[in-house]
């Protein structure tokens, strides 16, 4: 705990100089004058700071109803009526902790006593998990924790000379891990005229450089802004400031500093100094890219998602309570605005898995909680500033969840997985009503996830065979039984999904026939919770890595598509099981470099461009919600209170912003394909995968060292394809569907089709060869009715009704039209 000490011994000096008197010295711990309060398992009591202990720490590493613990530190009297007295009314208590929870609603509290009505009171709000420690929590790095301003101004006797407080913890009964806090420092002071800045906040912190923000006590226009070393105390002066955020450049790497911050009012002076700490990261030469913790105070208990919710683009910190979203937004110019948006009626919180989409069509982004006995819908309102919450009766244990057009009616449905019970989903109606569906019904008739005794953990959809649909694959869990057969559902249009992972398994009986040999078999009897889809050699098609979280039924692998709807394990040698195992499994290019990585349960499998991988697991962020926190090109992570800030490299990206005007209106389940002089990139647009967390919308790519971009292409999932030549590199690219020119195949211009009229086959007569392009086929009214990729000349139109249609070829974005008639 040494590091954790030395942080509170320079906080206690810096307080002593800016409030009139610390009030409890004479109870500064180890000191039995505290006592411990509450009902709680001593055994799980790491450092007890009534006996000989500087710190108070409890580890709840268990769960259930018979590990239940509520546990106080609570203070002796400490009479405040000397600083009354003396007009020193404002009270703060100051500590550094560590705190970290797991999934569900452990609570930690600074309260003070209220003798006038005999009930303790919240100083504060609730104390923000800041680690994802799991253990011996007094030896990692901690940060420091400041209170609300307590004003005594208006007590009585009775409240001044009966005032004590108390650190509250409340495990809720449920499965969480713990905290240490070290020795609190109560301090009073006297109200300057001038009011002291407010809710100070650094982020941005990378090797060199950081940024701090606050709101204005009142009026001022102007502050004073200095830097110090951690060591140096308290400046006498700083740099001058007109707007309430400063940006600090040329640190030293690896450092402790302070920065301070205080108000100018002109003729009331000054305010006193307010202050915020933190650490630079360091530089791993080793490494493609290294992080740097950036701590940020998030109100709830699931720190899940990185993703936009006021309909700029920008990715916000998205934490959530069962009651309260809190919400960091992002802010252009750097930094975060926060705020809370109460959501009282929640039934279920995302114990498990959250989803982001925007499914009313309103331009703000709803959400999707996945919870352990329901799921419910959390519906913006027209102005993105508060919530309606949607929960349905139907009992749903909930694991992974996403938004996706399942009919593809230009409306987002969702889907979730269940875990003992088949897979539920909601169908949108197009108004913005979703109706529960399970297993097989009239939307879909042949299900999708059908095992009786569920096992569904994992969902992600992909386009895996090009045909410009989306497809799905379930990672399975309940390892070594019959329902933990991974599976892949190959879209075949109108609702139609054949399940072609295996040819073993109970849905033989439903598919008679539709399977792999072993050597492409992704039908593992695997404990799997997750997989990482991507295109990990750059060859148009997505490859998956399907990540173990046990070794005891089976490893992990990684599969390359063969580009005709089979894989080829190429796990021996590409390195992918050097990485840890675990829960979370998610695809993306950390550094840049062109060549999609996977983030693997808090390890970094760097793609060394020819499918292999290293593995980096020292320095690397854990698992959690990926998006770019502060707009520079590179992603970042965030968990548990904590934003991973990427460091960044030389490498040059691009990041494509999708809007639907006929598809869905994020552009979920689109395919967005880059050319590069290096090759081709493709990414599909999704909503939700890995295992838990809420990733951006926003498609990024690295393009390491290229200069230019030849072109991008959308293919949107009404059909509509976009063409973009030449676009702008490092920069944001928004595209709105359908605002983007088609470019004319010109290999194709003598195609011809017969007979036309057509009861049956339609038959493409061309000089050009059309074995692997893409055949689509739009109504009259522009709505994609079928879709595939070409195997011969032929194409069966036989269930379409009679009517007029037009046929379009589409190959790497050109396409070429002709119109024929239905009987």
């Amino acid at each position: 705990m040494k590091k954790t000490l030395l942080i509170t011994l320079l906080l206690t000096l810096f307080c002593a100089h800016s409030y009139g008197q610390e009030l409890n010295k004479f109870a500064n711990w180890p000191n039995n004058q505290w006592v411990l309060s509450g009902t709680y398992d001593a055994a799980y009591l790491d450092a007890d700071p009534t006996t000989t202990s500087a710190s108070f720490s409890f580890n709840d590493d268990n769960a259930g109803g018979s590990s239940y613990n509520t546990i106080a530190a609570e203070s002796p009297i400490i009479n405040l009526t000397d600083a009354y007295n003396a007009n020193e009314i404002e009270v703060k208590v100051t500590f550094a902790y560590v705190y970290n929870i797991y999934q569900n609603d452990q609570s930690l509290f600074l309260q003070y006593w209220d003798n006038s009505t005999s009930q303790w009171v919240n100083l504060g709000t609730e104390i923000s998990p800041n680690s994802s420690t799991q253990d011996n929590f007094c030896n990692a790095s901690s940060t420091n924790y400041i209170s609300d301003t307590l004003d005594i101004s208006g007590f009585s006797n009775t409240q001044l000379t009966g005032f004590k407080y108390r650190i509250l913890y409340d495990d809720n009964d449920s499965f969480g891990w713990g905290f240490c806090i070290d020795s609190p420092t109560i301090s009073s002071s006297a109200p300057l005229p001038c009011p002291n800045v407010a809710s100070v906040a650094v982020s941005n912190i990378n090797t060199v450089g950081a940024m701090v923000n606050w709101n204005a006590g009142g009026s001022e226009t102007s502050w004073e802004v200095a830097i110090q070393l951690a060591t140096d105390g308290v400046p006498a002066s700083g740099a001058i400031s007109t707007i309430n955020n400063y940006s600090f450049t040329n640190l030293s790497p690896g450092t402790d500093y302070s920065i301070y911050i205080r108000a100018n009012c002109d003729a009331d002076g000054y305010s006193y100094w307010e202050t915020v700490s933190f650490t630079t990261g360091t530089n791993n030469t080793g490494d493609p890219v290294s992080f740097t913790t950036n701590p940020i105070n998030t109100i709830g208990v699931y720190d899940i998602a990185l993703v936009d919710l006021n309909g700029d683009f920008l990715d916000d910190v998205v934490s959530v309570s069962t009651n309260n979203l809190n919400i960091h937004y992002q802010v252009a110019s750097g930094g975060f605005n926060m705020t809370n948006i109460p959501t009282p009626g929640v039934t279920s919180g995302p114990n498990w898995s959250l989803a982001a989409g925007d499914f009313d069509r309103n331009g703000y982004n709803d959400l999707l909680y996945g919870g352990g006995a329901r799921v419910t819908f959390l519906q913006a309102n027209n102005t993105g500033t508060g919530y309606s919450p949607i929960s349905g009766s139907e009992y749903v244990f909930s694991q992974r969840s996403n938004f996706v057009d399942i009919n593809n009616d230009g409306h987002l449905d969702a889907f979730v997985c269940h875990d003992v019970d088949p897979n539920v989903y909601y169908i949108n109606d197009g108004s913005g009503n979703l109706t529960f569906h399970q297993g097989q019904s009239a939307v879909l008739p042949n299900g999708i996830g059908l095992v009786p005794g569920g096992g569904n953990y994992g969902t992600v959809w992909i386009d895996f065979d090009n045909d410009r649909d989306m497809d799905l694959f379930i990672a399975k869990c309940r390892g070594g039984s019959s329902i933990s057969i991974n599976e892949l559902w190959r879209n075949d249009g109108n609702g139609v999904f054949v399940n072609i992972a295996d040819s073993n398994g109970w849905y033989d009986n439903n598919y008679p026939g539709v399977g792999h040999n072993n050597s492409s078999n992704l039908g593992d009897l695997v404990q799997t919770w997750s997989s990482a889809w991507a295109d990990f050699d750059n060859d148009g098609d997505m490859d998956v890595y399907v990540g173990a979280s046990s070794t005891s039924d089976g490893d992990s692998k990684l599969m390359r598509n063969n580009g005709d709807g089979t894989f080829t394990d190429i796990t021996a040698g590409s390195g992918v099981l050097d990485a840890a195992l675990g829960v979370e499994n998610v695809p993306v290019d950390f550094d840049n470099d062109g060549y999609v990585d996977i983030l693997s349960n808090g390890d970094i499998l760097f793609n060394n461009g020819d499918f292999t991988f290293t593995n980096h697991s020292s320095n690397m962020p854990p698992s959690g919600a990926i998006g770019d926190v502060n707009n520079d090109g590179f992603l970042d992570v965030f968990r548990n209170g904590n934003i991973y800030l990427n460091n960044t490299n030389a490498n040059n990206w691009i990041k494509i912003n999708t809007v639907g005007t006929i598809s869905n209106i994020n552009g979920i389940g689109a395919r967005v394909e880059i050319q590069t002089s290096n090759g081709t990139q493709i990414r599909d647009v999704r909503s939700g995968e890995g295992f838990e967390y809420m990733s951006s919308l926003n498609t990024h790519f690295g393009i390491g060292n290229s200069t230019s971009i030849n072109s991008i292409t959308i293919y949107w999932p009404s059909g509509t394809v976009d063409f973009i030549s030449n676009p702008a590199i490092n920069t944001a690219h928004t595209i709105v569907e359908g605002s983007a020119l088609s470019v004319v195949d010109e290999t194709l211009v003598d195609v011809s089709i017969y007979p036309n009229p057509v009861e049956a086959e339609l038959t493409i007569k061309t000089s050009a060869n059309v074995i692997n392009k893409i055949a689509t086929v739009f109504d009259i009214n522009g709505k994609r009715v079928l879709s595939q990729k070409l195997d011969s000349n032929t194409i069966n139109v036989s269930n379409l009704t009679s009517g007029i249609y037009f046929l379009r070829l589409e190959s790497e974005g050109k396409i070429i039209k002709r119109k024929f008639i239905k009987k």
